[in-house]
């Protein structure tokens, strides 16, 4: 990132010579499990991993590069799980219909709340977010024949099949990790380069000058916002097929949407680097946080060392991991 005379950070595609040694850091997570000492504890630890750069790359659509500050991101989270699971539960329908569906669905709310929300400035779209995940939340409890209320909802188990996405080992969602997180990748460095990157940048960095300029603000604003719900609901698939199962709170509270929103935010926010970075590190430490925590018999240790490491982040380095990185090969 660069920084503009107002001292807010302003995005570039990525450091210098980044596809390259990333494409060399995918290539060594795709052979892990032929690794004679990779187990599958691992492998699913990286899963989760790739799970959540994905849902930080969509989160990093519309708060990076549009300046949209969604504190309710999980919303999309829960439509596409919630969407995916009961149209396989309920009606038989496998998840490579269901996704689409969920991806429909988290766009039509993106749209509604966009059309009610983005034409006021101030917190008022954020405030909006949460609103809807907590209504959500209670929502997703109240019908229980239909979500399972607040036990969750939990995808009938066939075994190995991959008309139905399902696995009694996690190697197969590694490789659909990695190809989601791949793809968000370029169609963030795409975004980032495109016409309409440039135009979401110039919103979210002084609305009143792109409005003067010809942007048309609000239509920038909501497709951004439709993209960034599509994306999370396309994530969320591959969420709901690893874990097997989704509640009120995994899928809409507060807590899971702040998750979304670390990736960016450790790692580089507006960048296509910064989420896969940050993701990393996410569920590195929380992986060792929780062992740490398990051992010492303490509850919550990981909450603390995201909060910790994120202040740390904010206070020494505003443009995230990947922000350091870039000023290191700078100098």
């Amino acid at each position: 990132m660069t920084v503009n005379g107002a001292g807010r950070p302003r995005s570039t595609v990525g450091v210098s010579g980044e596809p390259l040694w990333l494409l060399g850091v995918l290539a060594a997570v795709a052979i892990l499990p032929a690794l004679p000492f990779i187990n599958n504890f691992i492998i699913a630890a990286v899963v989760r991993a790739l799970i959540f750069i994905a849902l930080g790359q969509a989160w990093n659509v519309v708060a990076g590069i549009g300046g949209l500050l969604s504190l309710g991101h999980g919303v999309f989270l829960g439509i596409g799980c919630y969407t995916m699971g009961i149209l396989f539960n309920h009606f038989g329908l496998p998840p490579w219909f269901g996704v689409f569906a969920g991806v429909a669905l988290a766009c039509v709310v993106a749209a509604a709340m966009g059309a009610l929300t983005l034409r006021v400035r101030g917190v008022f779209f954020a405030l909006a977010t949460v609103s809807v995940s907590l209504a959500l939340v209670q929502l997703s409890r109240h019908f229980v024949d239909l979500t399972g209320g607040a036990d969750g909802l939990s995808l009938k188990f066939i075994g190995n099949s991959l008309w139905v996405g399902q696995s009694r080992t996690p190697t197969p969602f590694l490789y659909a990790g990695l190809a989601v997180v791949v793809l968000y990748y370029f169609a963030t460095r795409m975004i980032l380069a495109s016409s309409f990157g440039l135009t979401m940048m110039a919103v979210r960095d002084d609305e009143t000058a792109a409005a003067a300029a010809g942007v048309a603000v609000f239509r920038t604003k909501l497709f951004g916002l439709v993209l960034s719900a599509g994306m999370t609901a396309f994530a969320a698939a591959l969420y709901m097929q690893f874990y097997m199962a989704i509640d009120p709170e995994a899928a809409f509270g507060l807590s899971q949407a702040i998750q979304l929103q670390l990736p960016s935010l450790l790692g580089g926010i507006g960048t296509a680097i910064g989420p896969v970075i940050g993701g990393a590190i996410m569920i590195f430490m929380s992986e060792v946080t929780n062992w740490g925590s398990t051992k010492i018999g303490v509850e919550g240790g990981d909450i603390l060392v995201y909060g910790i490491l994120l202040l740390v982040v904010v206070l020494r380095a505003p443009q995230g991991v990947a922000g350091l990185f870039k000023s290191a090969i700078v100098r």
